[in-house]
């Protein structure tokens, strides 16, 4: 009898650790077309953008050391919300354009902090140090980061 089959009432064993969980944290990202990020803004009017900064803010702060608080990504949804309402029940008024404001500033701190985050996970894994460029975060921010995460999966499965 071989020792596979020795005994039939063990329990199976699995490696449980996430991918990308060992020297390469960057692998436990998934793969997904910076274009389809871009497509799928404009085709959910928005809603995309939102589930894309929760998800990957809580898988980076599931790998690196800084964590991303949470109350901006958070923040910036009820933003978004209370903006609707209060552009919907008041349109032209000056709460609509503080609230605007309030609104960019929470989306700039949670994409710079998630930036931070990634810049961690990708150079913990990679030979040489990556940046991820400031200019282009402000101006492109998530279609720019995932562009970011992809290159650096890309280059760490090698």
């Amino acid at each position: 009898m071989s020792q596979e089959t020795s005994n039939l009432y063990q329990a199976p064993e699995a490696n449980l650790t996430q991918p990308g969980s060992g020297n390469k944290p960057i692998l436990a990202f998934d793969r997904f077309s910076a274009w389809w990020v871009f497509l799928l803004s404009l085709f959910t009017f928005g809603i995309y953008p939102i589930y894309w900064l929760l998800n990957r803010s809580s898988t980076a702060n599931g790998l690196a050391k800084y964590q991303i608080n949470m109350a901006f990504p958070i923040g910036y949804v009820i933003a978004i919300i209370v903006s609707a309402v209060v552009s919907y029940s008041a349109p032209e008024s000056t709460l609509e354009g503080i609230i605007s404001i309030i609104t960019l500033i929470v989306w700039l701190v949670a994409i710079y902090s998630l930036r931070t985050s990634i810049t961690e996970l990708i150079n913990e894994g990679s030979a040489e140090p990556v940046t991820i460029g400031p200019i282009l975060t402000f101006f492109f921010s998530l279609i720019y980061l995932q562009y970011k995460i992809n290159e650096a999966i890309d280059n760490q499965q090698q």
